[in-house]
């Protein structure tokens, strides 16, 4: 898992920004080059300017030229630096954009089955693939070619002392690749139990309520303390592995600058060396060190961003809903089919539906009853696409479910629940959610031609007044109201009511048969009520039973 070739997987978001990207390289590059002459001109200030002459203006002209060398480093190290901090939002937003659009694709039946903070956990791993276009990263990355120039003025300094530095460096190399590793493994272990940390934590923020009222405190406290000490057990065991990491490099590099010092010192008794060369090769050396130390621990910046780009691509890479090359369909739906449909939520458990038969065509308002638990929301979703039957067939005017595409089915399809969800925004925005071609004066007239004027009057602000996320505030009924007038803003071809007045006063509920019944504001109605009374008009009656009782 984590495999380096998962980087070929960013290449698609890179070919967007890719002149910000070859800029920025090419910046650093210069970068580089820039800083080759430094310590030669060190050296050659100790050996030629101070120690012989003493000469102050050779001196003043050298420490000039290396100002200057600084400072134009420095304006384009910002200016490439800056140009990747624009390369690292980009490529991270279209990840993130991505993502979001595969998980609203994908089926229910996978999404069902995975926690929401897990999921969101996976989403905010994203981040992680922003580190590879860091500029710290990038600029480790284009080491190599500090490493190269380095070498090439050590050899012209000193050759023998470059073969000395030469074999260390595997040595080196290779502490280094190995503490990294550990490390990597340390850091996956952490990110699964923090993902699976989050999912627990997620769940305690969705069901506070229930956890209050059940006083769920204690046994909801166990599960997370649970998954909270396997989160700091793989927390302190990469704590350890970075202090071994670090450790392990500053032992060897001390060890190898007493080496060089070593022979260095015999160099310079025998006349062999001056002491500006060693100068001047000690900072080479530093930057070869560096340069090695950088690659043999790649893996400890890389190996995550792989395992993340990895682990998005496990949802970029699923199949969603629409798997199958699928037909948009574009006509009114005039009938719907169902033959032999057979449903179940879990591979080896009873099914819900059994060999249902039933069509229902323009024109019939059905009313679709029977006890909890026998299938009916589940119907409903059966016939959204949500979840496909198990056994059996929905045809949608004769052609098979299967094979149309089913955004363009729910496109043509209305839904009131009993558990509304509401948008952060307006009463209007929420209204208006999913249409292009709506404004604000078709919302007022339909309001009008329903008269449920007094029901959006009864908000603060009408239309215009601000809810949070699902509806937090506003009553059940009104809430069924704003999903109501949702439904019906734009003519569907199928309007469904699943329990869609259940909350719902009494007198509110009548206007609401009153319009399904009088008014002509679909071609197939489907009503799921434990309520019959008010709903004489339906033409059509599909009552289910427990699977067990057939």
């Amino acid at each position: 898992m984590g495999g380096y070739n998962n980087l070929l997987k960013l290449s698609r978001y890179i070919k967007k920004c890719k002149f910000n990207f070859f800029a920025g390289i090419a910046g650093m590059i210069i970068c580089s080059i820039m800083y080759t002459p430094v310590p030669y001109l060190m050296g050659y200030v100790i050996d030629k300017v101070l120690i012989p002459h003493k000469s102050y203006i050779e001196l003043y002209k050298i420490i000039a030229v290396l100002i200057l060398l600084h400072v134009l480093r420095y304006v384009i190290s910002i200016f490439s630096k800056s140009i990747f901090i624009k390369v690292q939002n980009s490529v991270v937003n279209e990840v993130r954009v991505s993502m979001m659009d595969k998980i609203i694709d994908l089926p229910m039946s996978f999404l069902g089955k995975k926690e929401k903070g897990y999921i969101l956990s996976r989403i905010s791993e994203c981040g992680n693939i922003g580190s590879l276009f860091s500029p710290m990263f990038i600029n480790t990355f284009l080491s190599i070619f500090d490493f190269i120039f380095a070498l090439i003025m050590m050899i012209t300094l000193s050759y023998k002392l470059t073969i000395i530095v030469i074999i260390i460096v595997p040595v080196y190399f290779f502490t280094v690749r190995h503490s990294s590793n550990q490390l990597s493994e340390s850091t996956k272990l952490m990110l699964e139990t923090g993902a699976v940390l989050s999912g627990e934590t997620y769940e305690v923020l969705n069901g506070i309520e229930e956890i209050k009222i059940l006083n769920g405190k204690k046994i909801q406290l166990r599960k997370f303390k649970n998954k909270l000490n396997q989160m700091v057990k793989s927390s302190i065991k990469q704590s350890k592995q970075i202090l071994f990491f670090m450790e392990n490099i500053l032992l060897v590099n001390n060890l190898a600058a007493i080496l060089i010092l070593l022979f260095s010192g015999i160099f310079i008794l025998n006349n062999q060396l001056t002491i500006g060369i060693y100068t001047a090769f000690i900072a080479y050396m530093n930057k070869i060190f560096a340069t090695t130390s950088s690659f043999a621990s790649l893996g400890m910046t890389v190996k995550p961003v792989c395992v993340s780009i990895e682990r998005t691509q496990e949802f970029l890479e699923m199949n969603d809903e629409n798997t199958e090359k699928c037909e948009i369909i574009n006509e009114n739906i005039d009938s719907i089919s169902i033959e032999n449909l057979s449903f179940k939520y879990e591979e080896n458990g009873e099914n819900i539906i059994d060999k249902l038969n039933f069509k229902m065509n323009k024109g019939d308002k059905v009313l679709i009853k029977g006890e909890n638990g026998t299938g009916k929301s589940t119907l409903i979703k059966n016939i959204l696409g949500l979840y496909s039957p198990t056994e059996g067939e929905i045809f949608i005017n004769d052609k098979k479910y299967s094979l149309i595409d089913k955004r363009s089915i729910r496109s043509k399809i209305g839904v009131v629940s009993q558990n509304v969800f509401l948008f952060r925004g307006s009463i209007l925005d929420n209204i208006l959610y999913g249409q292009t071609n709506k404004s604000k004066e078709d919302v007022v007239s339909l309001i009008k031609k329903y008269n449920l004027e007094k029901y959006i009057q009864g908000f603060e602000n009408g239309l215009e007044t601000e809810i949070n996320q699902n509806g937090i505030g506003i009553s059940g009924g009104q809430t069924q109201i704003i999903a109501f007038l949702r439904a019906t803003i734009a003519k569907k071809d199928v309007i469904i009511l699943d329990e869609g007045t259940s909350n719902m006063d009494t007198e509110t509920r009548k206007i609401i048969l009153k319009i399904l019944s009088e008014r002509d504001i679909c071609n197939i109605l489907m009503i799921i009520s434990h309520q019959e009374d008010g709903i004489e008009f339906v033409n059509k009656t599909l009552c289910l039973k427990k699977t067990n009782d057939n």
